[in-house]
């Protein structure tokens, strides 16, 4: 090639390599060129200004001056990974910045091919990414410290995605069910929660989900070995300053003990219940067989003075025949007696009725005197005209006037014989009928009027504190109120309010399910 030829190229070389230069000034980004050795040919002036290295400085391997030592074996022996490959390819490293700070930078580049397929070039850019490497070294610290700290609390902990999705198990989780967290995260198909209770366990958690409110959900869990245990799952949601729903946090907390707990506490309240009634049938068997010997006695005088008039010459029928209807009266009156106490203390489900009020009360009153003579107790009865008729189960209601009238005798048994009174009021007040019961004994005091109607708490010293509690929950299954006061004068009154039965409005239905659902077991399940 002669020498012109040679001048015309090169010019022709230079000027390319100008026009190159300045398109790559001007792209917004870092942009370099290297041989196929890997040798630096050509950076942008975005580069340079970064770096603070001119071309010549950073020419060849001059860059790795900017190149922060303890990532440069890795850079390079990336950098010669690439090359051999011939595909592109990217590295990511410390890079010295003008000001001297070393600052995460993220190299991609590609090769450039002739026709013959041959690398004439690499072409490649540097980004900075130090903030994001940052925000993402946090972010991968914050979840660490998160799972650390999930990994701590002593309880079994979920977190879900804002549409129920799991998360994230802490390993005390995956221990108790003995699960990989694969498994576990379709617990929903999964036998981790009891079938009798999956359903209404999915329901709860995706009302609070659609209503964002925490819950509270009781259920039994499978556990490793197979055994399912009561927990109570706390599922708290985690929002961020804007009140969004980034995660849901469920703490399944063990109740499996309270449970049991809970299930022996009621089965000793329904013996101690049991107890309580045989007690009460004891006590009242004074009074039962004075009721029924009253009229057994009276009949057996008619019956004999009956026959002495049949032995008469000759018989004077007409004082038989008014002897036989006395007998006939007593037997009816024995009978009476013998059916109340049946139906007191029968085996039979709540049995609905418009009640007289004053009669259910006469009754119970008639059954505790014998009790009170017995006790040298003075009874009085003072019943409004006209008592309204209340809707309920005679049974239950009866048990409560029978209970509140032998605590009343009971209470007065260290009160000296003269002033042992015990007055029983029933009236009534708007659309309610009342009754109270007011006994002269020492009353109550504050503590027992705060807690009397709680259940095994009693004041007496063989008592067992569940009368009471039982009286209260059939009152409150009439859908009426029963309370305790102090007399001004001394003694306890307790009261209680039933609501009128009318024929717009009869209280209770006889299908009411509240009624069926709150009432509690009779007296009558207790001595059967």
């Amino acid at each position: 090639m002669d020498d012109g030829i040679a001048d015309t190229f090169r010019g022709k070389r230079t000027a390319m390599e100008f026009d190159l230069s300045r398109v790559l000034d001007a792209l917004p980004a870092m942009v370099w060129i290297a041989l196929p050795d890997g040798q630096l040919e050509l950076i942008n002036r975005r580069w340079s200004e970064y770096t603070g290295l001119r071309l010549d400085e950073a020419h060849g391997w001059g860059w790795q001056a900017a190149v922060n030592p303890d990532d440069l074996p890795t850079l390079l022996e990336r950098w010669r990974s690439i090359l051999a490959s011939d595909k592109p390819g990217e590295m990511d490293a410390r890079v010295r910045r003008f000001d001297g700070q070393y600052r995460w930078l993220r190299m991609q580049c590609s090769p450039m091919f002739d026709d013959a397929g041959r690398i004439v070039k690499w072409c490649g850019t540097a980004t900075d990414v130090d903030d994001f490497r940052r925000a993402e070294e946090t972010l991968r610290r914050r979840e660490l410290d998160f799972q650390l700290i999930v990994d701590s609390i002593p309880i079994p902990v979920a977190v879900t995605t804002p549409s129920g999705e799991v998360e994230g198990l802490n390993q005390l989780t995956l221990d108790y069910f003995g699960k990989t967290f694969e498994e576990l995260k379709g617990w929903k198909a999964s036998d981790v929660v009891h079938p009798d209770d999956l359903e209404r366990t999915i329901a709860d958690q995706l009302k609070a989900h659609q209503q964002v409110h925490p819950y509270n959900v009781e259920s039994r869990h499978r556990r490793a070995d197979g055994v399912y245990r009561w927990y109570n799952v706390l599922g708290l949601p985690l929002r961020d300053q804007q009140g969004n729903i980034l995660r849901w946090i469920h703490l399944l907390i063990d109740i499996d003990e309270r449970k049991r707990a809970e299930a022996a506490l009621q089965a000793a309240h329904d013996r101690l219940a049991r107890a309580s009634q045989v007690a009460s049938l004891v006590e009242l068997s004074a009074s039962i067989a004075h009721e029924v010997n009253q009229p057994i006695a009276a009949a057996l005088a008619n019956a004999q003075a009956a026959l002495r008039w049949l032995r008469r010459e000759p018989p004077d029928l007409s004082e038989v025949r008014e002897a036989l209807d006395s007998v006939v009266k007593d037997g009816t009156r024995a009978g009476n007696v013998i059916d109340r106490i049946r139906s007191l203390f029968k085996n039979a489900p709540p049995s609905l009725e418009n009640l007289d009020i004053a009669e259910a009360l006469s009754e119970i009153v008639a059954l505790s005197r014998g009790k009170a003579l017995k006790n040298r107790v003075s009874l009085q009865v003072q019943l409004s005209e006209g008592l309204a008729t209340v809707r309920g189960d005679r049974v239950q209601l009866q048990q409560v006037m029978l209970n509140l009238i032998t605590n009343a005798i009971e209470a007065m048994s260290d009160v000296d014989d003269g002033n042992r009174d015990l007055r029983i009021t029933a009236g009534r007040d708007d659309d309610d009928v009342f009754i109270t019961v007011q006994d002269s004994g020492p009353g109550l005091t504050q503590a027992a009027l705060e807690r009397v109607f709680e259940p095994f708490y009693t004041t007496k010293p063989t008592g067992l504190g569940v009368g009471l509690s039982i009286c209260h929950s059939i009152i409150k299954a009439h859908s009426g109120a029963l309370w305790a006061t102090n007399a001004d004068k001394g003694g306890a009154v307790f009261s209680f309010t039933l609501p009128i039965s009318t024929s717009a409005n009869s209280g209770i239905s006889v299908q009411d399910p509240v009624m069926a659902s709150q009432a509690p077991q009779s007296l009558a399940d207790i001595i059967s």
